[in-house]
This record gives C-alpha cells, sequence and structure tokens, in this order.
C-alpha cells in the first residue's frame, strides 16, 4: 500500500497495531473459555475436552514396522493440526473469507456400497463422501486434515460402519462413517495407492499397495484400544514394476497383483499360522504381450465344477478364476488358475523360473472392445462377465453361450464397476466424473450421482522443469473455462464441460460441447445440456479410425435478468483431415485449416418448466471476413447490463451489438405454444476499429493491416458505454483502449496511455475503467487520468504464455475487482508445480486488499453479479467462493472532487505480496482542510445554462454519460479532462 502522507501512514500502523493486539486478547479469552477441536472432526461431533481418544493406537516401535517414527494420533495431533489451520486462515483473514473446496473429480476408486446398498461411499481429494442412493444426493463429508489427500479407502471386514480412508502425507484414519467419529488413526510414513481389508481373527487386516523407488505390497495389523502397542506390519512383495491394483482372496490365503504387462498370484505358504509375522507368500506371475489394463479374481466352488460336494477337509480344493482386460480390447478368462500353475510346475520339474507366457496357459479370448478395457468384473454367481471401455457401452458376457449383451450410450468412457453386496445392481464409474447405479434385471439406472465435470488437468500435462535445453512449454491446457452465474440465483455456477476425460489417454485440451449447471448452495449439479453437436449417440470414429471432434464453446454469457444464454462456439478440421490441401508449404496448409473454421454466435431462452436452455438463434459466422470468406475468431462476448443484448468483438476488427427483434408475419407478431411473441436476434449495430489512431492518415480506413493478438469488451454499469481493449499482433504497437457511445456508435475517447501488449482483461466499475495487461492499471474515466498502476508478477511463465491464464472479474454490489494470477516453480518432480493467487482490489486503493494462494491453477473466474463475492474455478474441477466476511456492505467513497491525486505506481515486490490490507486510505479531515490544493470551484448558473443551451434538443435523445460528462467538468479543476 503506498500513501503520501507519513502522519497517516504512522496513525494507521498505530491503530493496526491496537486492533491486532485486540484480536489476540480476543482469541486469549477464547482459548481459555474453550477447547480445542479436532480438525477433521465435523461439527456435528464435539470431542471431550483435551481427552485422547481410547482408540487411537500407538504403533509399535518393530524394526519392520513402517517409519522410524511413527505418530499417534490423539489431542496433541489435533492440535497441531489446528493450528496450522489457524496460521493458513490467518493468511488470508480480515474482510474475506473463501468457502472451502466443492466438486473435485472422484478418486479412481471402485465405489464402495453400505451392507444394505442404502449409501455409496465415494472419495475425491479432499474428502470421503456419502452419498444416499436413493435420492443420489451428497449427505456428508469426512474431510482430511491439513494439507493431505484421500489416496485410498476401504471398508471395515469386521464392521462394515467402519472405513480406512488413507492420506497422501502417510495417514490412514479409521472413521466410523454413520456416526462421523474418527476411531483411530495410524501414521505408516508411506503412501498408500491400493487398499484391501480382510478379516483375520476377529480384527481388520489391511493390504496396501505402497509406491516408492520400487512397489511394496505391505500387511498391517492397525489395532486400536488397548492393542494399539501392538501394530504390526509385514513386507509381503517388493517389485520394480509399477502395480495397478490388488485383490485378497479368501481371508488372504490368495493375493492377485496387477502391473503394467504382467499378473502375479501369491498363495500364502503357512497357513495354519495366524500371526501377521508369519505371513509368507510364493509368487507365480504371467507375462503378457499387450498392456494389463484390469483384471477382476472368482473364488468358484468346487461343487459347480465337480458337481459333487467335498467329503472331506483334505478334498476340498480352491478353484480360482481370473478375468484379465488388456490394452487391446481383448478380454482374457483363465479358469481354474491354480491348477494350470500347478500343471506349469510339474512340467518344470522343480525348476526356478516363476515367470510363464500367458498364451501357454491357452486362456479363453473373449474380444468385442475396440480399445483397452477400462473395467471387468465377475457376477456374484459367477455366471456372467461384465466389462466397459471408452466405447461408452457396458457388456455382459454370459460364459455359458460367449454372447455378449450391450447397454450402450452411456455418455462416456467407463472406469470402474462394482457389483453391489447382494448383486442386485451394478455401480459404474464414467469418464465424465459421475457415477451410476444400475439395476441387474431392466438395466435401468437407480442412482446418478454427477460431480463437477470441468476440464481436469494431470500431473502429466504440466510443462516440465524449465531448464537451458529443455523446449519451450505448451500452456494451451490452460485456455480458459467459459463459467458465468446466474444473475437471479448466484449459487448457480454455469460451465462447459467436456464429453469424457478418460484417465489413462491424455489427449491434450479436449471440446467442451456441454454446459453444466452447478448448484454451490446445495452442492449438487442442477442440469447439463449439449451446447454443440455431440456424439453421445453417434459414431465417433471415422473410416481411418480417428476420433471424431466435438466443437467446443469458447464463450458463455448471461443476461442480467437470467432469461437469455449467449455462447460462442469453434470447430476447426483437424490436422489430420486436411491432408488434401498439403502443397508443401506447411504454413499455407494451417492458414486453409484455419480458414475452414466454423464460428457459431447461439442465443438461448431459458425454459421455466423444464429448467433447459432452447435456442432461439444461431448466427452463423458472426465476425466474417469478406475478403477471403473465412470465419473470423470471437474475443471476447458480453452482456448488456440493462436490456437484452450483448456484445462481441472478432477477428475482423468489428465490434458488434446483438439485440432481439420481435418476429413478424404480414405486420403481424408471430406467437409461438406459449401464446408469447417470438423473437429473432440479429445484428443491431457495429463498430469498426482500425489499426490508424491518426484521421488524417490517408490509409486508416482503406484497410487493416495490423493482426489482433486479443480484444476484450466491457460495459458501463448504466450499458451507456462500451469499452473495447484492442491488442495488435505487433510488439511495437502498445495497444489501444477505445470508449464507444452504446447509443450513437461513435469512439468517444482512445486511450494509448494504458499497455495492453499483453491484454488478459477489461472492465468497467463505476467510474474506473480497469485494464489487466503487464500491469494492473486502474483508470478515472471522469477526470480522464491514471488512478494507480500495479505491475503483475507471474513467476515461470512468459508475458504472452500468461494470457489467457490471467482472470479478471468486477463485482459490483461491493464495488470490488478480483485477479488470478497463475504462477508456476520448479519441482523436485519432473514437472513444474502451478498454483494460481487470488487477489481483492478497490479501485481507490493502491494494492491488494485481501489475497489467498491456490495450490491448483484457476481456470475461471467470476462475479456473484447480485451478491457479494465471487467464484473461481481449478484444474481439479474445485470450485471455491470467495465472500466478504463483513456484514454490511460497503458503499463506493469516490476521491473528493477538488484534490487532484497524483498517479501512484507500486513497485512490483509490494504489489504481490500483499495478503490482508482491509482499511481504505482516506484523507483525515485536517489534512484535507489543511490542503494546499483544496480551492474550492465555484459554478455560475450561467454556465450550466450555457451547457444545456448549446446541447439543445440532442440532450433529451442523447447518451446521459456526455451530458454528465460537461457537468462534472464545470466542478472541476482545468486539469481535469471530460470523456470525450
Amino acid at each position: 500500500m503506498a500513501d503520501s502522507t507519513p502522519q497517516l501512514k504512522r496513525k494507521r500502523e498505530g491503530a493496526e497495531a491496537q486492533r491486532k493486539k485486540a484480536r489476540m486478547q480476543k482469541m486469549a479469552e477464547a482459548g481459555a473459555g474453550q477447547d480445542v477441536e479436532v480438525a477433521a472432526t465435523p461439527a456435528k461431533s464435539t470431542p471431550k475436552p483435551k481427552q485422547t481418544p481410547k482408540s487411537t493406537p500407538k504403533p509399535k516401535a518393530a524394526p519392520n514396522a513402517t517409519p522410524k517414527n511413527p505418530k499417534a494420533s490423539g489431542a496433541n495431533d489435533s492440535a497441531v493440526s489446528k493450528t496450522k489451520a489457524k496460521k493458513q486462515k490467518s493468511k488470508g483473514s480480515g474482510d474475506w473469507a473463501v468457502s472451502s473446496t466443492q466438486g473435485g473429480w472422484f478418486l479412481p476408486r471402485d465405489p464402495v456400497f453400505s451392507i444394505n446398498e442404502k449409501h455409496i461411499l465415494l472419495a475425491t481429494q479432499k474428502a470421503l463422501e456419502i452419498y444416499v442412493a436413493e435420492t443420489s444426493l451428497l449427505a456428508y463429508k469426512l474431510p482430511v486434515s491439513g494439507s493431505g489427500e484421500v489416496t485410498a479407502y476401504a471398508l471395515s471386514a469386521t464392521d462394515s460402519n467402519r472405513v480406512y480412508v488413507a492420506e497422501s502425507t502417510g495417514l490412514i484414519t479409521l472413521w466410523d462413517w454413520v456416526s462421523r467419529q474418527k476411531i483411530g488413526r495410524w501414521d505408516i510414513g508411506a503412501t498408500v495407492r491400493n487398499m484391501k481389508v480382510i478379516t483375520h481373527s476377529d480384527e481388520d487386516l489391511v493390504y496396501c499397495h505402497e509406491p516408492g523407488k520400487s512397489h511394496i505390497v505391505n500387511v498391517h495389523a492397525l489395532r486400536t484400544g488397548a492393542q494399539a502397542s501392538s501394530t504390526e506390519l509385514k513386507p509381503i512383495l517388493k517389485t520394480n514394476s509399477n502395480i495397478l491394483d490388488i485383490q485378497v482372496l479368501l481371508q488372504g490365503r490368495f493375493v492377485v497383483v496387477a502391473c503394467a504387462d504382467s499378473l502375479m498370484v501369491g498363495k500364502r505358504q503357512k497357513q495354519s499360522k495366524t500371526a501377521v509375522q508369519d505371513f509368507e507368500y510364493v509368487w507365480r506371475e504371467l507375462k503378457f504381450a499387450q498392456g494389463v489394463t484390469t483384471f477382476d479374481a472368482y473364488v468358484r466352488d468346487p461343487a459347480e465344477v465337480t458337481g459333487k460336494p467335498a467329503k472331506s477337509v483334505q478334498d476340498h480344493r480352491d478353484i480360482i478364476d481370473i478375468a484379465i482386460g488388456d490394452a487391446s480390447g481383448v478380454l482374457l478368462l483363465f479358469e481354474d488358475i491354480l491348477a494350470s500353475f500347478a500343471a506349469i510346475e510339474s512340467v518344470q520339474k522343480g525348476g526356478k523360473t516363476k515367470a510363464d507366457n500367458a498364451e501357454s496357459l491357452k486362456p479363453k479370448k473373449l474380444h468385442w472392445h475396440r480399445d483397452a478395457i477400462g473395467s471387468v468384473k465377475w457376477s456374484l454367481d459367477g455366471n456372467y462377465v461384465i466389462s466397459g471401455g471408452d466405447e461408452t457401452v457396458i457388456t455382459i458376457w454370459q460364459l455359458a453361450t460367449g454372447k455378449p449383451q450391450h447397454l450402450p450410450h452411456l455418455t462416456a468412457a467407463i472406469e470402474n464397476i462394482v457389483v453391489s453386496p447382494s448383486g442386485a445392481s451394478y455401480g459404474v464409474t464414467l469418464a465424465n466424473n459421475s457415477v451410476i447405479v444400475l439395476s441387474t434385471t431392466e438395466l435401468e439406472a437407480r442412482t446418478n450421482i454427477v460431480g463437477i465435470q470441468s476440464r481436469r488437468i494431470e500431473i502429466e500435462q504440466l510443462p516440465k522443469n524449465a531448464d537451458a535445453e529443455s523446449p519451450p512449454a505448451n500452456y494451451e491446457i490452460f485456455q480458459p473455462v467459459p463459467l458465468t452465474v446466474n444473475p437471479t440465483n448466484p449459487s448457480e455456477v454455469m460451465f462447459s464441460v467436456p464429453s469424457s476425460q478418460p484417465r489413462h489417454r491424455t489427449e491434450g485440451l479436449r471440446p467442451e460441447p456441454y454446459l453444466q449447471t452447478y448448484d454451490t448452495a446445495n452442492h449438487h449439479t442442477v442440469s447439463k445440456q449439449a451446447l454443440t453437436r455431440n456424439n453421445a449417440t453417434d459414431p465417433n470414429l471415422t473410416p481411418e479410425g480417428r476420433r471424431i471432434l466435438e466443437p467446443t464453446v469458447t464463450l458463455a454469457r448471461v443476461s442480467h435478468d437470467g432469461e437469455w444464454l449467449a455462447t460462442v462456439d469453434e470447430w476447426t478440421p483437424p490436422k489430420a483431415d486436411t491432408s488434401y490441401l498439403d502443397e508443401g508449404i506447411p504454413e499455407f496448409r494451417e492458414e486453409e485449416r484455419i480458414h475452414r473454421r466454423e464460428v457459431y454466435l447461439k442465443i438461448w431462452r431459458r425454459d421455466v418448466q423444464s429448467g433447459q436452455w432452447k435456442l432461439e438463434t444461431r448466427l452463423d459466422a458472426p465476425h466474417f471476413f469478406q475478403d477471403i470468406s473465412a470465419n473470423g475468431k470471437v474475443f471476447d462476448l458480453v452482456a448488456d447490463p440493462t436490456g437484452p443484448g450483448f456484445a462481441t468483438v472478432g477477428e475482423d476488427h468489428f465490434v458488434r451489438v446483438w439485440r432481439p427483434k420481435t418476429r413478424l408475419r404480414d405486420g403481424l407478431v408471430v406467437r409461438g405454444a406459449e401464446k408469447q411473441g417470438l423473437v429473432t436476434w440479429a445484428l443491431d449495430s457495429s463498430v469498426e476499429i482500425s489499426d490508424k489512431l491518426d484521421v488524417l492518415d490517408a490509409g486508416a480506413n482503406a484497410q487493416q493491416t495490423l493482426p489482433l493478438r486479443n480484444s476484450r469488451l466491457a460495459f458501463s454499469a448504466d450499458g451507456s458505454v462500451i469499452a473495447a481493449a484492442i491488442s495488435w499482433a505487433s510488439d511495437e504497437d502498445p495497444g489501444v483502449v477505445h470508449l464507444i457511445d452504446a447509443n450513437t456508435t461513435a469512439i468517444q475517447r482512445s486511450l494509448t496511455e494504458v499497455d495492453v501488449v499483453a491484454l488478459s482483461g477489461l472492465a468497467i466499475l463505476d467510474r474506473h475503467l480497469i485494464v489487466v495487461g503487464d500491469s494492473i492499471t486502474v483508470w478515472d474515466m471522469v477526470r480522464d487520468q491514471l488512478v494507480y498502476c500495479v505491475p503483475v508478477n507471474t513467476p515461470g511463465i512468459d508475458r504472452f504464455d500468461r494470457i489467457p491464464l490471467v482472470k479478471l472479474a468486477v463485482n459490483e454490489a461491493d464495488s470490488t475487482f478480483a485477479v488470478s494470477l497463475p504462477r508456476f516453480e520448479n519441482s523436485n518432480a519432473r514437472f513444474q508445480r502451478a498454483s494460481s493467487t487470488t487477489q481483492i482490489f478497490r479501485p481507490q486503493q493502491v494494492g491488494a486488499v485481501w489475497s489467498v494462494k491456490n495450490p491448483i491453477v484457476n481456470l475461471a473466474l467470476a462475479s456473484r453479479y447480485s451478491e457479494r463475492g465471487y467464484v473461481t474455478l481449478d484444474s481439479a474441477a474445485n470450485i471455491r467462493v470467495i465472500s466478504p466476511t463483513s456484514g454490511a456492505a460497503q458503499l463506493p467513497t469516490p476521491p473528493p472532487e477538488d484534490l487532484p491525486q497524483k498517479p501512484a505506481y507500486a513497485q512490483a515486490d509490494d504489489s504481490m505480496e500483499v495478503e490482508d490490507d482491509d482499511t481504505l486510505a482516506l484523507p483525515t479531515v485536517e489534512n484535507v482542510f489543511n490542503s494546499e490544493d483544496s480551492d474550492t470551484v465555484v459554478v455560475q448558473s450561467e454556465q450550466l445554462q450555457q451547457v444545456f443551451e448549446e446541447s439543445g434538443q440532442s440532450h433529451a435523445t442523447g447518451s446521459l454519460t456526455a451530458l454528465l460528462s460537461a457537468v462534472v467538468a464545470l466542478h472541476q479543476k482545468p486539469t481535469s479532462l471530460p470523456l470525450r
């Protein structure tokens, strides 16, 4: 915060010190009167004060019992977690606060049914979520503490009301998910990727896959209560291959482990021994030519094979069938694989080799899938195998006949399939972040749980660590997600989403043809609909085997009354489909491909009954190049804040305003089915933007020679002014900001004082023009002078690469604006660490008054319109709501009209490090009256009369802004300029 008055600075520091002292006293009084809560415990459950839970274990300090310094959970850990949470919160405390994350992608794990199948347990990175199967609604969450993330979870085998949750910090927490209480917590010192729980002597044994330099499978005996000190660990497998999944059969007698190109089956040797330290396994390995993508094992009753029950225990033989899906789409069935292993061992006669070729076992092959199989499961009776993959089709194989039955058109790739405990339902996880429950008889959906389906960016898609030899990073995947808030219901957020995002296939930036509406107040999806053509029910492959790409929605805005929705979608032919244009010049081929781009501006009207958007008008090629017959790109789309209307700016150097017109036929209004007049959206006005500012230049209006790099639009609150910021492709031209009269479409003022070469955002807030480029610039349009300028600091990314990553939003309700800035830093891994910082500004105050850091890159930032605050959407599909904590709204306080203020330039280091500044610095009464520049401007009545006489009759129909500017100019000093 830059302050020109040292006296004010000393007074302000003293006031802040007093407030800080008062806050510390309040915290001390509050701490003396109440005990510390466990951070991860929900609000409904109140723990006993300063009492270590009886179920909290104390791990045994054995040589092979995980970490060197195991930690048991208790009141001290709770206090530490709470203290860390307070420190993190105090960094962004003050007048603003950020909510906990909503949404997030479900982990790629099988959904877990409760025993009565009334609830479904799913996990995101930050919480274990419990959903009601009947209503598909979220019941509650079991959050992780601190900065940890959920990596795996599994139900207890001894008590179905308990669930084990593994965190990335090396903690395993045992929850009672019914009462939402923590029962125990263990620090195993390793990250768990896969977890399976079995019953062993009335206690749980937890099999964990713990990746690191090598992949290890450990058996943990996690005990609670009085036996917490006897917690044990036993490693049973160590391999260098990447483990995909594990499965434990027959109470731990057999363990099946799937790797990238092999399958390992382990048999426990000393089955009569019950001690965990006696668990020793002998492993057999099967090698596959194609990569293994999924598997499932089934224990078959020997009576099903022989037709006769076993006469004695010695006659009982274990029969295990395994179904394996590979990368080529083939389903391999290994029947009685233990007998096959025994036959191979007898032939080898004690050979030391334990690895065999899978083809030597002659498995049964079922081939319908054309791509890699995503998931496979056995039915409870073992007569069917259910599989699914990228084809969005569930295939049910009847093993007796070998014939498949299909359930098509599930809208997204299938990633996980699980059979319910009773066998009456199938739980299916789709690659669009949704889970459906199908009945096994009718194959009809009983439950449909839909999470936030926005773009997900994996770690492998992040830029690699920068060094001298690394190629330039590609930031295409970070293109902004169109997001808008419903003005009539600020809790509803609308954004574009892809149709499917399979985890095993990273294709870069995917098309986003759908619109999802999410309710942040109730934490559930309201609706989802297609905005462009899509391949949900159409063939999605070309004859050459390539995927057909849908158009993608690039822009979306809702009208001020929430009745109209405007979207812009684009589609460009893939490079592989334009080979016929190749003439040996790659630049020419790419130019011709871009010229074949399809661009549509679509206007939708809300249907109150269905809650969906109905297409009212489709405007083809809103910005068309007449000379080359090509569709120009639409850079920005804004809504008129006072009436139905939208404005666009395009690659053709035009700003166009679109408004509805009543549809007439023979002079009569055409009415629809509901007897309402039909309208047609059409071009209302357009403004040509030249690349020349000198009107005396002979070639100024002849042609536009400079291509556009970027352009942004903004409406004033009263709709009378349209601001258009133009960034030319030439680095030598700093660009220009035009202020256009919305009524006359005349350019009233062209600002060249603001550098918009790296333009990212433009907005109008009250009387201030806000431009985000290389700096955050606030310009007073009434005084026609700079208010302040704060440099933008985005480490790790170039000024031009960051253009789509920097976000700007303004809120008229509290007269603030927010800016989201990306940050890329080198990490110990191969890929960079990406994060974002969201800062809140006020036009009258230099620097950010509040900021918060998100460890994930923000892809969208929007205002809440009628309510104070903002909404962010990040690359992990998390939504956060930023809102002020103060009860009363702060009205904008303009600076005194008789005090000219010098432009304030903040330093780069100071501007980006401001975390909390909730005080608006205004001159004191003493300084105002003692200022030498506080001369009063006297306006004579003759001057006002002259203003109205000169305007004549035009002021009744002309722009009110021009008249207001003339009146304000009389009350200001001669250095202040009117809006022209």
